[in-house]
């Protein structure tokens, strides 16, 4: 039976490998082998495998120049099917394949294989857990793929890996950023500033028993972290993913990078955070204001240590601007504004921050705010061809950041050398083409929206970033002295409710 025949007479394949005779294995990992950023070099790197499965990254290593791979494998994924693996069966065909034929197995090193170039493969069936210096020795590359999500204890796994690792840590993973089963499944994630982890007692996530636990990447890079790797990058293997196998992350860390340096791609380091920026916030304030907006504040930037300014008075542009000119000449790059009537908490103002970092061409980032009653969200969109949209679908908003006309100041992150570039005043009212106060007029908070567009600068709206708007209620009893809610405007144009206790 020559290869392909082989090849197809195997009826479970996970990984799609190109044999030396040009035959391909029909299996579908990995999704795009290019974002994981494996070093094209390892010469002369001892490598460990774990969950090598047919062994696609055991054969990467050797064709990039490792002079040993170790792969482990305990058979116990199944992928949520019923799959028989029969053990190696299809690492060994690719390993013979691949001119790994000359055996070296002894009592303390079993399973060994040399090919005709000195390079040295062998196969253990092994728990994660079992991992340690004493069975295996140490390592400079270790590559974890497709495995921590089938753990019970992924931190203790990562702990055994630390300890007979050296250089490099590659893991890739089922991943929380764009699926949660418990959110709503796909497109349902978590933002990508969240430091979380969700528990799978049965089969929430893809019907598969063996799936335990998935991070985000925020989750999966401060583990990597906890466990004594540097330098660590984490980013999506699929950037807009369609269905639940295609959202994945990847993340890479060190422990040497002389000896082993992590790889991660371009636009990962490009949307590197710089070391320091300057930020704080301005608050204006009427002198009589809603009390659960200061503790917002309070409890948000104080932990972040943002100093914040409030400005009394009694026009709300004029204050504002001369809050703003304050931090800007007190040499601040960020601007955040907050309005008295609005409730948010800190991982609102990080996720601004973070953004800030990661669109350098934003000259303001905006959170998702509803108006009061029946006022829509604060905020518009435009047409191609300029013109304000009545109507934006809700599908638009998926992204984790759109390009908007005008937003609020509720809470949102301005940056001053941008400001610098608009002329005073920024906050200015002005009547409609009659010089009347109605529709058409332009208020003071949309003159900076305009003058921002005017002189080219970008405005984004942050979807994923959502804060409150904080509206007075008046509570009536009905008919059972249950409580009626009806805002003041209601009824001072329609009156008490009709159901009101008499």
């Amino acid at each position: 039976m020559d290869l392909r025949e082989q090849v197809k007479a195997i009826p479970h394949w996970y990984h799609r490998i190109e044999l030396p005779d040009g035959t391909v294995t029909p299996g579908w990992a990995p999704i795009d082998a290019a974002r994981y950023c494996i070093p094209e070099d390892l010469t002369g790197k001892r490598v460990l495998d774990i969950g090598a499965w047919d062994g696609y990254w055991t054969w990467e290593a050797f064709w990039r120049g490792a002079r040993e791979v170790v792969a482990i494998d305990d058979f116990s994924d199944q992928c949520g099917q019923q799959i028989d693996r029969h053990g190696w069966e299809t690492f060994d065909l690719c390993r013979e394949a691949f001119g790994f034929t000359t055996e070296t197995t002894s009592l303390s090193q079993p399973n060994q294989w040399l090919n005709d170039r000195g390079q040295l493969c062998q196969r253990l069936e092994m728990d994660v857990y079992d991992i340690s210096e004493d069975t295996l020795g140490r390592f400079d590359v270790v590559f974890f793929f497709g495995t921590i999500y089938h753990l019970k204890h992924p931190l203790l796994a990562m702990e055994k890996i630390s300890a007979v690792c050296d250089g490099s840590l590659y893991i890739e993973t089922a991943s929380l950023d764009d699926y949660s089963p418990y959110r709503g499944g796909l497109g349902q994630g978590y933002d990508r500033n969240d430091t979380v982890m969700e528990f799978y007692a049965g089969s929430e996530y893809g019907s598969n028993k063996s799936n335990w636990w998935v991070p985000t990447l925020e989750c999966l890079g401060a583990m990597m972290h906890t466990v004594g790797f540097q330098d660590i990058e984490a980013w999506p293997l699929t950037e807009d993913p369609k269905d639940l196998a295609e959202c994945r992350g990847f993340a890479s860390g060190t422990k040497d990078p002389e000896k082993a340096p992590a790889n991660h791609p371009e636009e990962v380091t490009r949307q590197a955070a710089p070391a320091e920026m300057k930020v704080a916030a301005v608050m204006s304030v009427p002198r009589l204001g809603f009390q659960d907006n200061m503790t917002c504040a309070t409890e948000a930037l104080w932990p972040l240590r943002i100093p914040l300014i409030n400005v009394q008075g009694a026009f709300w542009g004029q204050i504002l601007e001369r809050g703003m000119q304050m931090l800007i000449d007190a040499g601040h790059d960020v601007i955040i504004t907050i309005d008295y009537d609005t409730v948010f908490t800190k991982s609102d103002v990080e996720a601004l921050l973070r953004l800030m970092h990661q669109h350098p061409e934003a000259s303001a980032i905006v959170p998702v705010q509803k108006g009061r009653a029946n006022i829509p969200m604060l905020m518009t969109m435009k047409s191609r061809t300029g013109q304000v949209r009545k109507d934006v679908p809700l599908t638009e908003l998926a992204a984790e950041t759109v390009p908007i006309a005008t937003g609020h100041f509720g809470l949102t992150a301005i940056r001053t050398k941008d400001l610098l570039d608009i002329p005073h005043p920024w906050f200015w009212d002005q009547p409609n083409g009659d010089n009347q106060w109605g529709p058409g007029r332009i208020d003071a908070d949309i003159w900076l929206w305009k003058q921002l567009e005017k002189h080219g600068k970008t405005v984004l709206l942050a979807p994923r970033v959502v804060v409150g708007h904080l509206e007075l209620k008046i509570t009536w009893p009905d008919e059972s002295m249950q409580p009626i809610y009806q805002t003041p405007g209601d009824f001072h144009d329609t009156g008490r409710p009709q159901r009101c206790w008499k």
